[in-house]
């Protein structure tokens, strides 16, 4: 995972001297869950933060013929993740913290009173750089949900819908949709991550 830092890093350093690429720090609070596993289950809140750029596809420039601007919107970010079920043994807490690449695609508008909204979507990859559970430890059907059983890799669509405060200050709600499987051995339904958050960037050029 240091080789996603080490690469968006060097797509800073190239972009940067533009004066139309932004790039700063992005954060969010979410509620995170696995869908489909867990009994009595309940959302992790926990943060994100990470680095995002803002590589526009059009001018800057306004015009009455075109009602969007377009961007290409990378972000890589460390995000935790997971959730906690409430059972009558007692709490289990599972934590699953991830380094994660999106690809967004990121919409402008600027007509009238919608002039300062936006919206994004794209892909997501993450790689889990922690998986910890703590809590009664219980058999299932499929067998233990331990850290040995849990898929590192998840993949999902992100989406988020956003507002600008200022020229360098931004805040959105998201929502990410996993398209993996958490628990790859457990067959009776299917085990995706969901994520829903509120955050900001700050741009610092």
């Amino acid at each position: 995972m240091k080789k996603i830092f080490f690469v968006f890093a060097i797509l800073l350093s190239g972009f940067s001297f533009s004066q139309e690429v932004r790039w700063g720090a992005i954060a969010n609070v979410h509620s995170s869950s696995i869908e489909g596993i867990h009994d009595f289950s309940r959302g992790r809140i926990a943060p994100s933060v990470g680095l995002f750029m803002e590589v526009p596809l059009e001018t800057f420039q306004r015009s009455i013929y075109a009602p969007l601007r377009y961007y290409i919107y990378p972000v890589v970010e460390f995000s935790m993740e997971g959730e906690k079920t409430i059972l009558e043994q007692g709490r289990q807490y599972y934590r699953n913290d991830f380094v994660a690449f999106a690809l967004y695609g990121k919409f402008h508008l600027y007509r009238g009173y919608f002039e300062n909204f936006y919206f994004m979507i794209g892909p997501r990859a993450a790689y889990a750089v922690s998986v910890n559970f703590k809590g009664p430890n219980i058999e299932y059907e499929s067998g233990p949900l331990g850290d040995d059983v849990t898929n590192k890799w998840s993949f999902a669509a992100s989406a988020a819908v956003g507002y600008v405060v200022s020229d360098n200050l931004e805040v959105y709600i998201r929502f990410d949709q996993g398209l993996s499987e958490v628990y790859p051995n457990y067959n009776l339904m299917r085990t995706w991550n969901r994520l829903l958050g509120v955050g900001f960037s700050y741009s610092f050029n």
